[in-house]
């Protein structure tokens, strides 16, 4: 009986970390309550890029059957062009994040989170509603407002800088890792309702995504209200800086040439953030696979549009409920460095045997899919990463940090989806068919490698148990 009860007590405790979790900072709160359909809207607009492309592909083909297109009806026309625009819309958007991330970031640390998150969420809604202009007139190319769209938003972004530099203002010291780790559960479930989303409107076989676009628009106005109303700053400036006139030296000061140089000297002196970057930099350039698995997935395995993410639901959403419930013990476990240095160098080993398992995905869909269904096993790290990273950094730094991974992402991110996009051919098959991936694999070992060796020399990780900052 007693050996029962202890049994309960231990699978409960888990739970009960969990459940302490979301004892949040009132300061926080608005901030974490706003994330999620900022986070939707935002997502399911660049989920839809592609099928809102498809839309709008013209060609001389009669419409016999649906071709995602309400102007072609030749359904390989109508993929190759998309997926080609596609590349493009996004490298445009990546490019300029690239450069505008950074000094995004310097502002974000000298300003304050809110006012760039609501220059954010200004630029955001501005795209949305080229988008939809860009649906409802041809007397403009619609490739061409698409793009002033990516430039607008691509040069306003900063959503993810400004969370974590909020959550890196409130907690300190090992609180941190919680909240990243409740940033990351309130992302997951704004995930969740993008991912049930996109894939009813694709099944739905939706051509008028004029509609969405506006629907975007207005959502984005609401939500840029409710940020100026609710939302609190979080960044602590010195009493002279509080002092300045607030709202037109403001707009003056975010020209300031001071934030061009700021991220330039943060990387020039911190070694830690330039391992990062490259560890980021190899990370993107295998991700940009993802960019193409669809079109994979419909050309070589022979799935129809949207089963892709349609199969990917059970996948994610496993993985994400089981990282949400193991994370509450995570944060403590991953506590304890030799914890977390065993946790490091198992994860990446594991995750690497699965990726070789899917340089097969040509030859069956069983070698895409059982590999990405074990990858769902692994417990989350209980936020180490995210607090390994902005541990390194001083608060009047965090987000300018962040501004530069963000930038190495976007840069990296653009270059490889229109890499894959371009080099992907649908008629291959068989061995042709696996060099996308053997390339993903090996961009993907070489960022395992350096992401080794950033905790080792960095984390506490080496062989006297002491880490290294520069």
């Amino acid at each position: 009986m007693q050996i029962a009860g202890n049994i309960g007590l231990l699978l409960a405790e888990p739970f009960r970390k969990l459940r302490n979790l979301y004892i949040l900072p009132p300061v926080l709160l608005p901030a974490f309550l706003l994330y999620v359909p900022l986070s939707f809207v935002n997502v399911t607009s660049w989920k839809l890029y592609l099928p809102l492309l498809r839309s709008l592909v013209q060609c001389d083909a009669p419409i016999e059957h649906y071709s995602g297109s309400l102007y072609c009806g030749d359904v390989n026309m109508v993929m190759s062009v998309a997926l080609q625009q596609e590349a493009w819309l996004v490298a445009v958007k990546l490019v300029l994040r690239m450069v505008s991330g950074p000094i995004l970031g310097a502002l974000c640390d000298q300003h304050g989170r809110k006012s760039i998150l609501m220059l954010s969420i200004g630029g955001f809604a501005t795209a949305c509603f080229l988008m939809y202009i860009a649906c409802i007139q041809r007397v403009v190319p619609p490739i061409l407002v698409l793009t002033i769209a990516m430039v607008v938003q691509g040069c306003t972004t900063a959503f993810g800088l400004c969370f974590k530099g909020m959550v890196a203002d409130v907690y300190e010291g090992t609180e941190r890792a919680k909240g990243f780790v409740v940033l990351n559960h309130v992302d997951v479930l704004s995930r969740a309702f993008v991912i049930t989303f996109t894939i009813s409107v694709q099944k739905a076989q939706l051509l008028h995504y004029d509609r969405l676009c506006l629907a975007a628009f207005l959502c984005g106005l609401l939500l840029l209200l409710c940020c100026h109303i609710f939302l609190h700053e979080t960044l602590c400036r010195s009493p002279t800086a509080a002092a300045k006139p607030e709202a037109a030296a403001k707009v003056i000061r975010i020209f300031d040439f001071s934030s061009l140089s700021k991220p330039l000297q943060l990387l020039r002196i911190s070694r830690f953030l330039q391992i990062r970057l490259m560890q980021k930099l190899l990370f993107c350039l295998a991700e940009g696979w993802e960019s193409i698995q669809d079109s994979f997935a419909i050309s070589v395995l022979g799935w129809g549009p949207g089963d892709w993410d349609l199969y990917n639901v059970p996948i994610s959403t496993g993985r994400e409920v089981w990282g949400m419930l193991t994370s509450g013990l995570m944060v403590h476990w991953a506590a304890d460095r030799h914890n977390l240095h065993w946790y490091v160098k198992a994860s990446l080993g594991f995750s690497t045997v699965m990726l070789m398992l899917q340089n097969f995905a040509p030859f069956g869909p069983v070698f895409l899919l059982l590999p990405r269904y074990l990858l769902a096993f692994i417990p989350g790290d209980g936020g180490a990463s995210d607090v390994f990273f902005s541990s390194q950094f001083a608060g009047e730094t965090q987000a300018t940090a962040q501004g530069l991974l963000t930038a190495a992402d976007n840069m990296t991110s653009g270059l490889a989806r229109g890499l894959f996009a371009h080099c992907f051919n649908p008629a291959a098959r068989g061995v042709e068919a696996t060099y996308p991936l053997l390339a993903r694999s090996g961009a993907m070992l070489l960022s395992n490698m350096v992401c080794l060796y950033s905790w080792k020399r960095f984390g506490g990780m080496n062989d006297h148990g002491n880490g290294k900052k520069e």
